[in-house]
């Protein structure tokens, strides 16, 4: 007897960075998310008057809806690049000479970078049943950091720009799908709470003298953007997305924090909170781990951003017989200090060519 097939623990999730909008590459690294794509064809029923209690006239296909929420329990320091560039894209590539490869992304406020599109493949051991899935982009991740500073994990929603099906006769994949030879790391160094150290100041300057100790039980770090698809009547016969256009972009954080003169009390962040005008704060966090990305030199494994905010809310929580606060901010532009939004590097050893070109 055959054994049955279409095993949910077979499941995998390959990504490949695009060149090219509109080009669907192959795959180039396994990542270890849940979840499903979410392929919504839009089937239609006309509303008409046919003479019968049931539907007569065949339906209609719409503008279909193609996404993804997939989620990552533990997040790694070699899928952040993928996040990053499908967030905010830039086309940044690298930098470094050995294992240790630096991904820096500064996006920009004023003018538009330029968009990268992923290709996503997934499927399970029926190989005649996989989704290719392209020009995929994130418009929502929100990684959270756990009271007890256990692995960070992440909640991401993606969106894609058209689909096809190894099953499907009018929607055929390109290429080989799944693209063969690709495995989840088995040992990946994980990004923990526990290696997060959290600066708030003034200014950019005063970053270095203002960690936040002895405060900090967890988080959220939240990335969200409104991303139009645009369609052109080009002949091609097809509903695929011929180009995204991002109409707004929110950064938050969220602070869970201990009641101490640096949250509460005068002076403090609550204070900087409670203000008749809004008062500019600007973060760092600065996960380092103890493993390590490049022996030579030892390089750890790390991801920093700075970024920017000003308080917006404040609430009252508690954690065991203990009460917190919850601070959240909102990242802004700063033409002046900053000279940007959002400055965030990670230093892993996810290559160029293994996110793809």
């Amino acid at each position: 007897m055959s054994p049955v097939q279409g095993l949910v623990r077979l499941r995998k999730h390959q990504f490949g960075r695009q060149a090219d909008f509109g080009v669907k590459v192959n795959a180039t690294r396994a990542y270890p998310f849940q979840g499903v794509p979410e392929v919504d064809l839009a089937w239609t029923d006309p509303e008409v008057d046919e003479g019968s209690l049931d539907p007569v006239s065949a339906p209609r296909r719409e503008i279909p809806v193609l996404g993804a929420s997939l989620s990552d329990p533990q997040v790694n320091y070699n899928s952040l690049p993928l996040m990053l560039s499908a967030f905010f894209g830039g086309d940044i590539n690298p930098t470094g000479g050995g294992t240790a490869q630096t991904w820096a992304f500064t996006p920009e406020s004023t003018t538009v970078d330029p968009m990268d599109t992923h290709t996503y493949e997934f499927g399970d051991d029926v190989l005649t049943d996989w989704y290719q899935l392209g020009d995929g982009i994130l418009t929502d991740i929100t990684f959270t950091i756990p009271d007890g500073l256990g692995a960070v994990t992440s909640d991401q929603t993606w969106k894609f720009g058209s689909v096809s099906s190894t099953g499907s006769t009018d929607m055929p994949v390109d290429g080989t799908v799944p693209t063969p030879g690709l495995d989840v790391e088995k040992d990946p160094a994980l990004l923990y709470g526990k290696d997060l150290a959290l600066y708030i100041a003034d200014s950019v300057a005063g970053l270095g003298a203002g960690q936040i100790l002895d405060a900090l039980h967890g988080g959220e770090i939240q990335l969200t953007r409104e991303v139009d698809e645009k369609r052109y009547a080009n002949g091609d016969q097809s509903f695929d997305v011929d180009a995204y256009a991002t109409a707004s972009r929110s950064i938050m954080f969220r602070f869970r924090f201990a009641k101490t003169a640096d949250t509460v009390g005068l002076l403090s962040e609550s204070d900087k909170w409670m203000s008749d005008t809004a008062v500019t704060r600007v973060g760092r966090f600065t996960f380092t781990s103890t493993a390590l990305a490049q022996v030579s030199g030892s390089i750890p494994y790390s991801w920093t951003i700075t970024a920017p905010f000003r308080y917006y809310t404040r609430e009252e929580d508690a954690i065991g017989g203990n009460t917190i606060i919850v601070l959240e901010g909102h990242a802004f532009f700063d033409p002046d200090d900053l000279d940007g939004v959002f400055d965030t590097t990670v230093v892993c050893t996810v290559t160029e060519p293994e996110l793809g070109s």
